[in-house]
């Protein structure tokens, strides 16, 4: 009896062509969403503050964060008192999974205020399996001498300590 080999099975090609398929299809979602620069606001608009202010908290620099509040939000809290209510809240580590999105801001004439949505991820180990949060904040915000500042005490991007009931009459 003779045994004829017809070349390589054609199932076993489709099954390789259909693997290559999808990881070209994965490398290019990866390439076109993934690869994304964050956008960037010009600096003296409402959203830029809140970005400078966001990267400046991220990195460290508490001196640049708490030089984007208000006067009066400066007055209420100094930099001292910011940098002790930073250790008492704690840093996010930098790759944390939190992500900080603009919405939109509205603007009424000094005053204004920056809609964020904020998604943090959890979970997921090797396997996946984690879960995204989504929750929305709003950063008021208001102009001194020409200038967009942050118009309440915040510790990175959640609200900071109380300031008095009077502060931030609306």
């Amino acid at each position: 009896m003779t045994v004829e080999s017809r070349g390589p099975d054609r199932t076993l090609l489709f099954i390789g062509v259909g693997i290559l398929a999808l990881v070209a299809i994965a490398a290019a979602v990866v390439l076109l969403l993934g690869g994304r620069e964050p956008e960037s606001f010009p600096a003296d608009s409402a959203e830029g503050v809140v970005q400078r202010y966001l990267a400046a908290f991220e990195e460290g620099d508490l001196e640049e964060a708490h030089a984007s509040f208000s006067s009066e939000v400066r007055s209420e809290m100094d930099l001292d008192a910011y940098e002790q209510a930073t250790r008492d809240y704690g840093m996010f580590p930098p790759d944390s999974s939190r992500r900080v999105l603009f919405d939109r801001t509205d603007t009424d004439g000094d005053r204004a205020r920056v809609r964020l949505t904020i998604e943090e991820y959890f979970g997921g180990g090797p396997f996946g399996g984690g879960e995204t949060y989504r929750s929305s904040r709003e950063i008021r915000m208001v102009r001194e001498d020409g200038s967009w500042r942050i118009d309440e005490p915040l510790i990175g991007i959640e609200p900071g300590p109380a300031l008095a009931p009077d502060s931030f009459d609306q």
